[in-house]
């Protein structure tokens, strides 16, 4: 019993210390658009993180369905421009972790670790190149 404790507090340091290690600001892209999409995430935390509506809304595309809440609503940029003062408020702040990064011309999706808090989940940004600019599109989580 003791030694399976042992084990586990183990097992739990190492994976605290992996998280600690593949933070996005860690994340070392292998080419400019990867440059790009993880400028674009680490705008994406910092603006939720520090309030900044105007900021995060000019991430997302103007024709993004974005998803919310629990129980994964979606709102247009135009709705979410509504909700999106309230959600930062009542929000812990978001630390995202080193993405996997999937390009296809013009279309990127980027998987990777976000801790809301104390909680963990896996989250996918569906992003989208128009006119040398990456945007969200959408995300699910």
């Amino acid at each position: 019993m003791k030694r399976a404790l042992g084990l586990s507090l183990t097992l739990l340091v190492f994976i605290a210390f992996m998280g600690c290690a593949t933070k996005l600001k860690n994340f070392e892209p292998k080419n400019q658009e990867e440059a790009s999409i993880k400028k674009l995430l680490l705008k994406w935390e910092s603006t939720w993180n520090n309030h900044d509506v105007e900021g995060h809304l000019s991430l997302w595309n103007e024709k993004a369905q974005i998803m919310y809440g629990k129980d994964r609503k979606t709102a247009t940029k135009e709705e979410y421009t509504k909700i999106l003062p309230e959600r930062m408020r009542t929000h812990p702040e978001i630390e995202l972790g080193a993405p996997a990064i999937e390009l296809s011309q013009n279309e990127a999706d980027a998987t990777l670790s976000m801790m809301i808090g104390n909680h963990q989940t896996t989250a996918t940004f569906h992003l989208v190149k128009e006119n040398d600019r990456w945007s969200i599109m959408s995300w699910n989580y």
